[in-house]
């Protein structure tokens, strides 16, 4: 051994510097290929490991936790069942009692007393005009009288509108409609 290292350093007296440098550079590289060699395995097997904890880990505890998801998503759908069975019998329930509420609606006096404040209004309009043509017969009559005709026409046009007015109101009422004015 001692002979091998004495020859190296003979060698290496007898190389130049620029052969030294060489040699140098080229180790340096083959160490940085075994260093990057090096880091890649690393690197790959942290990857590997990584990625087997992962999906191990997912296996042994989503199986518990999806059964505790399931469970309670059971558990809702059941509890929605019994609200919509519930829901159900009370829109039965209502649906029975419509009939009886329309009967009553019908019965009750409101639409009663409409009806009846609908013929009255009907009942003043026809008395206004006839007392209308009641006043204009004795007008003509009665010499001279042509004035007081045209300014108790002129209330009695008013009042024949209030009442027309007053009608159209309560059908609308009883319609439930919206009233659409004659003439506008």
């Amino acid at each position: 051994m001692a002979t091998r290292e004495r020859e190296k350093e003979a060698e290496d007296e007898q190389m130049t510097e620029a052969q030294r440098l060489t040699l140098l550079e080229k180790s340096m590289s083959l160490n940085r290929f075994f260093l990057l060699l090096l880091a890649m395995l690393i690197v790959v097997t942290l990857s590997v490991t990584i990625t087997v904890s992962i999906i191990s880990a997912m296996d042994s505890g989503g199986d518990s936790a999806k059964t505790a998801e399931i469970a309670d998503l059971q558990n809702k759908v059941q509890e929605l069942r019994q609200e919509l069975q519930a829901t159900r019998e009370q829109v039965a329930a209502l649906n029975a009692e419509i009939p009886t509420i329309k009967t009553s609606i019908a019965n009750g006096s409101a639409p009663a007393f409409q009806r009846l404040l609908l013929k009255q209004e009907a009942s003043y309009q026809e008395f206004i005009r006839g007392v209308k043509e009641g006043m204009y017969d004795l007008a003509r009559m009665v010499p001279g009288s042509r004035t007081w005709l045209e300014l108790y026409n002129e209330k009695m046009d008013r009042a024949l509108q209030f009442s027309q007015e007053r009608q159209r109101e309560l059908q609308r009422l009883n319609t439930g409609g919206v009233l659409i004015e004659p003439g506008g």
